[in-house]
Protein backbone atom coordinates (compact mmCIF):
# COMPACT_ATOMS: atom_id res chain seq x y z
CA UNK A 1 0.00 0.00 0.00
CA UNK A 2 1.39 3.35 -0.99
CA UNK A 3 0.20 6.79 0.02
CA UNK A 4 -1.38 8.06 3.20
CA UNK A 5 -3.85 6.30 5.42
CA UNK A 6 -6.31 9.12 4.74
CA UNK A 7 -6.02 8.57 0.98
CA UNK A 8 -6.59 4.84 1.39
CA UNK A 9 -9.70 5.47 3.49
CA UNK A 10 -11.02 7.80 0.81
CA UNK A 11 -10.26 5.20 -1.88
CA UNK A 12 -12.18 2.54 0.06
CA UNK A 13 -15.15 4.88 0.60
CA UNK A 14 -15.31 5.98 -3.05
CA UNK A 15 -18.06 4.27 -5.06
CA UNK A 16 -16.53 2.62 -8.07
CA UNK A 17 -13.19 2.05 -6.33
CA UNK A 18 -11.72 -1.44 -6.58
CA UNK A 19 -10.56 -1.23 -2.96
CA UNK A 20 -13.01 -3.22 -0.86
CA UNK A 21 -13.25 -5.94 1.74
CA UNK A 22 -10.20 -7.88 0.56
CA UNK A 23 -7.96 -4.84 0.70
CA UNK A 24 -9.32 -3.90 4.13
CA UNK A 25 -8.77 -7.46 5.42
CA UNK A 26 -5.19 -7.40 4.11
CA UNK A 27 -4.56 -4.06 5.82
CA UNK A 28 -5.97 -5.39 9.12
CA UNK A 29 -3.58 -8.35 8.92
CA UNK A 30 -0.65 -6.06 8.06
CA UNK A 31 -1.47 -3.82 11.02
CA UNK A 32 -1.69 -6.76 13.41
CA UNK A 33 1.67 -8.14 12.19
CA UNK A 34 3.23 -4.71 12.54
CA UNK A 35 1.98 -4.22 16.10
CA UNK A 36 3.10 -7.69 17.19
CA UNK A 37 6.48 -7.06 15.57
CA UNK A 38 6.80 -3.99 17.78
CA UNK A 39 6.00 -6.04 20.88
CA UNK A 40 8.23 -9.06 20.30
CA UNK A 41 11.72 -9.23 21.71
CA UNK A 42 12.75 -12.21 19.60
CA UNK A 43 14.68 -11.28 16.44
CA UNK A 44 13.58 -14.38 14.51
CA UNK A 45 9.93 -13.66 15.31
CA UNK A 46 10.37 -10.01 14.35
CA UNK A 47 11.78 -11.05 10.95
CA UNK A 48 8.90 -13.47 10.38
CA UNK A 49 6.35 -10.80 11.28
CA UNK A 50 8.07 -8.30 8.98
CA UNK A 51 7.71 -10.77 6.09
CA UNK A 52 4.02 -11.23 6.92
CA UNK A 53 3.52 -7.47 7.22
CA UNK A 54 5.11 -6.87 3.82
CA UNK A 55 3.16 -9.71 2.23
CA UNK A 56 -0.13 -8.36 3.56
CA UNK A 57 0.76 -4.84 2.49
CA UNK A 58 1.28 -6.06 -1.08
CA UNK A 59 -2.06 -7.88 -0.93
CA UNK A 60 -3.91 -4.61 -0.23
CA UNK A 61 -3.32 -3.43 -3.79
CA UNK A 62 -3.26 -6.89 -5.34
CA UNK A 63 -6.80 -7.57 -4.14
CA UNK A 64 -8.09 -4.44 -5.86
CA UNK A 65 -6.28 -5.33 -9.09
CA UNK A 66 -7.57 -8.92 -9.07
CA UNK A 67 -11.14 -7.85 -8.37
CA UNK A 68 -10.96 -5.40 -11.27
CA UNK A 69 -9.99 -8.30 -13.54
CA UNK A 70 -12.95 -10.33 -12.32
CA UNK A 71 -15.35 -7.51 -13.13
CA UNK A 72 -13.76 -7.04 -16.56
CA UNK A 73 -14.13 -10.78 -17.24
CA UNK A 74 -17.83 -10.67 -16.33
CA UNK A 75 -18.34 -7.94 -18.91
CA UNK A 76 -16.90 -10.12 -21.69
CA UNK A 77 -19.42 -12.92 -20.96
CA UNK A 78 -16.56 -15.41 -21.33
CA UNK A 79 -17.18 -18.04 -18.62
CA UNK A 80 -13.66 -19.54 -18.87
CA UNK A 81 -12.00 -16.12 -18.45
CA UNK A 82 -14.36 -15.34 -15.58
CA UNK A 83 -13.51 -18.59 -13.80
CA UNK A 84 -9.76 -18.08 -14.24
CA UNK A 85 -9.89 -14.52 -12.94
CA UNK A 86 -12.13 -15.42 -9.99
CA UNK A 87 -9.89 -18.34 -8.96
CA UNK A 88 -6.87 -16.04 -9.13
CA UNK A 89 -8.72 -13.37 -7.16
CA UNK A 90 -9.72 -15.93 -4.52
CA UNK A 91 -6.04 -16.62 -3.81
CA UNK A 92 -5.65 -13.11 -2.35
CA UNK A 93 -8.11 -13.53 0.56
CA UNK A 94 -6.79 -17.05 1.05
CA UNK A 95 -3.29 -15.61 1.56
CA UNK A 96 -4.72 -13.02 3.97
CA UNK A 97 -6.49 -15.83 5.83
CA UNK A 98 -3.29 -17.88 6.11
CA UNK A 99 -1.23 -14.86 7.21
CA UNK A 100 -3.87 -13.94 9.81
CA UNK A 101 -3.68 -17.42 11.31
CA UNK A 102 0.13 -17.25 11.35
CA UNK A 103 -0.17 -13.96 13.27
CA UNK A 104 -2.57 -15.54 15.76
CA UNK A 105 -0.15 -18.43 16.30
CA UNK A 106 2.71 -15.97 16.83
CA UNK A 107 0.53 -14.02 19.25
CA UNK A 108 -0.04 -17.16 21.34
CA UNK A 109 3.70 -17.89 21.34
CA UNK A 110 4.62 -14.36 22.38
CA UNK A 111 1.92 -13.96 25.05
CA UNK A 112 4.09 -14.87 28.03
CA UNK A 113 7.13 -12.90 26.91
CA UNK A 114 5.26 -9.60 26.53
CA UNK A 115 5.20 -7.34 29.58
CA UNK A 116 1.88 -6.86 31.39
CA UNK A 117 1.59 -3.20 30.42
CA UNK A 118 1.60 -4.22 26.73
CA UNK A 119 -0.93 -7.04 26.98
CA UNK A 120 -3.68 -4.67 25.78
CA UNK A 121 -1.71 -4.21 22.54
CA UNK A 122 -1.56 -7.99 22.27
CA UNK A 123 -5.37 -8.07 22.53
CA UNK A 124 -5.47 -5.59 19.63
CA UNK A 125 -3.16 -7.83 17.60
CA UNK A 126 -5.40 -10.83 18.16
CA UNK A 127 -8.61 -8.91 17.43
CA UNK A 128 -7.25 -7.45 14.18
CA UNK A 129 -5.91 -10.79 12.99
CA UNK A 130 -9.21 -12.51 13.83
CA UNK A 131 -11.12 -9.82 11.93
CA UNK A 132 -8.79 -10.23 8.94
CA UNK A 133 -9.29 -14.01 8.96
CA UNK A 134 -13.08 -13.80 9.32
CA UNK A 135 -13.30 -11.20 6.54
CA UNK A 136 -11.06 -13.19 4.23
CA UNK A 137 -13.10 -16.36 4.85
CA UNK A 138 -16.34 -14.51 4.05
CA UNK A 139 -14.84 -13.17 0.81
CA UNK A 140 -13.65 -16.63 -0.18
CA UNK A 141 -17.09 -18.11 0.47
CA UNK A 142 -18.70 -15.39 -1.63
CA UNK A 143 -16.27 -16.08 -4.48
CA UNK A 144 -16.86 -19.83 -4.24
CA UNK A 145 -20.62 -19.35 -4.42
CA UNK A 146 -20.18 -17.08 -7.43
CA UNK A 147 -17.84 -19.57 -9.10
CA UNK A 148 -20.09 -22.62 -8.65
CA UNK A 149 -17.25 -25.12 -9.09
CA UNK A 150 -17.65 -27.88 -6.51
CA UNK A 151 -14.20 -29.42 -7.06
CA UNK A 152 -12.44 -26.06 -6.62
CA UNK A 153 -14.66 -25.26 -3.61
CA UNK A 154 -13.72 -28.56 -1.96
CA UNK A 155 -9.98 -27.90 -2.52
CA UNK A 156 -10.26 -24.37 -1.12
CA UNK A 157 -12.22 -25.62 1.90
CA UNK A 158 -9.44 -28.13 2.64
CA UNK A 159 -6.83 -25.38 2.30
CA UNK A 160 -8.77 -23.13 4.68
CA UNK A 161 -9.04 -25.94 7.20
CA UNK A 162 -5.32 -26.63 6.95
CA UNK A 163 -4.37 -22.96 7.32
CA UNK A 164 -6.58 -22.54 10.38
CA UNK A 165 -5.20 -25.49 12.33
CA UNK A 166 -3.50 -24.23 15.47
CA UNK A 167 0.25 -24.31 15.17
CA UNK A 168 2.12 -26.07 17.91
CA UNK A 169 4.02 -23.81 20.26
CA UNK A 170 7.78 -24.32 20.33
CA UNK A 171 8.96 -26.93 22.80
CA UNK A 172 10.32 -25.76 26.12
CA UNK A 173 14.06 -25.52 26.30
CA UNK A 174 15.62 -27.91 28.78
CA UNK A 175 17.26 -26.16 31.71
CA UNK A 176 15.16 -23.03 31.40
CA UNK A 177 12.87 -22.61 34.44
CA UNK A 178 10.34 -20.63 32.40
CA UNK A 179 10.61 -22.77 29.30
CA UNK A 180 11.60 -19.69 27.34
CA UNK A 181 14.78 -20.19 25.28
CA UNK A 182 17.76 -18.55 26.87
CA UNK A 183 20.01 -16.15 25.04
CA UNK A 184 23.49 -17.43 24.46
CA UNK A 185 26.12 -16.30 26.90
CA UNK A 186 23.76 -14.35 29.16
CA UNK A 187 22.13 -17.14 31.13
CA UNK A 188 18.80 -15.35 31.36
CA UNK A 189 15.52 -15.87 29.55
CA UNK A 190 15.35 -14.33 26.11
CA UNK A 191 13.34 -11.12 25.96
CA UNK A 192 13.60 -10.26 29.62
Amino acid sequence: MRGSVEQFLEDVAHRGSWFGGGSVAALAAALSASLLRKLTTRPAMARKLQRIQRGCSRLVERDAAMFARVIQATRTHNRAAFERSLKTATEVPYQVFAYAHDIQAACRVERRAIKPQFQSDLVCVMALSQAAAASARALIRTNLAWLRNSAYSARMTRRLRSASRPRRAPRRQAGSPTGVPQTEGRGRPHGR
